[in-house]
């Protein structure tokens, strides 16, 4: 008992003590270190070697905000705080660090898995709550410097993604360029295709109110155009009208030669 009044007589301010077996403190100032369940290290001003715990808001950093964020963790640094200082950082054995924390003299908050918070490799947060990867000033709600992978799926505006589609969007599409990797018609060419004779598809459109091989303007109402096939059935169509028409062009040749040969009798 003599040696615990005598730590705490030493340690601190002892205002007052109650009756009991252990004495009220009401603040403890440390000049020097303090362990606690640890041995002594010169090295932490506090060494705790067992669980700890935080009752009411704790602060760690180098200024205190009073403002009531709430009882939880406040960490908190100079606004300029440097390039290579988080507020808070990670390390793993020793050979990497990760922080997070506010980026130098931003309001933007940051996630990087590097050792300082100069690069723009990261998860960002601006002022306006827009996220950026690898983006550092994101301008929209999400702004991504990279490629972007949806294993199962994407959907925008809308509130599922239908079946058998991998990305499905509820509106306008703007590009300025769209790749289909599609099989493509140039079997119309080759020597054993059966081209339709013009009789073959006159009568298909008489009875079907369009071409051969088109889906009807029913099935694309119901089931929507699909641009690859779309573009290799017209290319199938415009390949079958080169042929008929070096058809016709031979036919020509043939009866204006016939036609020489009268005019010259």
């Amino acid at each position: 008992m003599k040696k615990w009044l005598l730590l705490f007589c030493l340690a601190g301010n002892v205002p007052a003590m109650a009756q009991t077996c252990c004495p009220v403190i009401d603040t403890l100032h440390v000049n020097g270190g303090l362990s606690v369940g640890a041995n002594y290290n010169p090295a932490f001003p506090l060494n705790v070697g067992a669980k700890a715990r935080f009752s009411n808001q704790t602060h760690f950093g180098d200024w205190f905000d009073d403002t009531p964020y709430g009882a939880g963790i406040q960490i908190a640094r100079p606004a300029n705080q440097g390039d290579t200082r988080f507020h808070l950082s990670f390390v793993r054995a020793g050979q990497w660090v990760a922080g997070i924390g506010f980026l130098q003299s931003s309001n933007t908050f940051a996630i990087q898995n590097y050792g300082n918070n100069s690069g723009s490799s990261g998860i960002f947060i601006s002022a306006a709550s827009n996220v950026g990867i690898n983006n550092r000033a994101p301008t929209t709600t999400l702004d991504v410097n990279g490629s972007i992978r949806a294993e199962t799926g994407m959907y925008i505006g809308m509130a599922a993604l239908p079946t058998g589609y991998a990305l499905a969007v509820n509106g306008t599409i703007g590009t300025t360029k769209l790749k289909v990797i599609q099989a493509w018609a140039d079997y119309v060419f080759a020597p054993d295709y059966k081209l339709p004779s013009l009789q073959e598809v006159e009568a298909h459109i008489k009875a079907q109110h369009k071409l051969p091989d088109i889906p009807s303007e029913k099935q694309i109402a119901a089931e929507g155009l699909d641009i690859g096939d779309m573009q290799k059935l017209q290319m199938q169509k415009i390949e079958e009208l080169t042929l008929y028409i070096i058809d016709l062009k031979k036919q020509l040749d043939a009866q204006q030669k016939e036609i020489e040969v009268l005019k010259a009798k």
